[in-house]
């Protein structure tokens, strides 16, 4: 009994370093944000309008990925990301992200392919807009994050 304890604790902790450590730290290629209403971040128990990811294809390409937990099933929803603020300069042409329209269920997905090279030291922001697909009036707004994101469904 105790050699299967000791041989399972061994196996948890080989999966630790395989895995990185425990840290939250990922790759300097991927980004990743929750955005919720407004430009504070997360205020509360808010719910997040949004789960956010980008991962760096080449210094040419990055693949931009938005999940939907829960806004509204009516209208359309701008979006993108930004360099420098929450509506400074997009990313990448702004037709590479269309916008986004949930379901009935409040919920939808989409994934962009953005001709733009995200670097490292960059300062990005996602930022959904209010509905009506104009890019003039600010939903949400989040800076990026690098490394692993937060899969919780809040």
């Amino acid at each position: 009994m105790v050699f299967a304890k000791y041989m399972l604790l061994m196996a948890g902790m080989a999966l630790v370093v395989a895995c990185g450590g425990m840290g939250t730290q990922g790759s300097a290629d991927h980004w990743h944000a929750k955005v919720y209403r407004g430009t504070e971040g997360k205020v509360g128990d808010q719910k997040s309008v949004a789960h956010t990811s980008a991962t760096k294809l080449s210094d040419a390409r990055t693949r931009v990925s938005v999940t939907l937990p829960g806004l509204l099933p009516r209208g359309d929803y701008a979006w993108g990301v930004y360099e420098g603020s929450c509506t400074g300069t997009i990313v990448g042409a702004e037709s590479a992200y269309p916008n986004l329209v949930p379901d009935a269920n409040s919920r939808g997905s989409f994934t962009a392919m953005v001709d733009a090279n995200f670097v490292p030291e960059g300062n990005y922001y996602v930022t959904i807009f209010r509905t009506g697909g104009a890019r003039t009036e600010v939903l949400g707004c989040v800076p990026f994050e690098q490394g692993v994101g937060d899969d919780s469904e809040e």
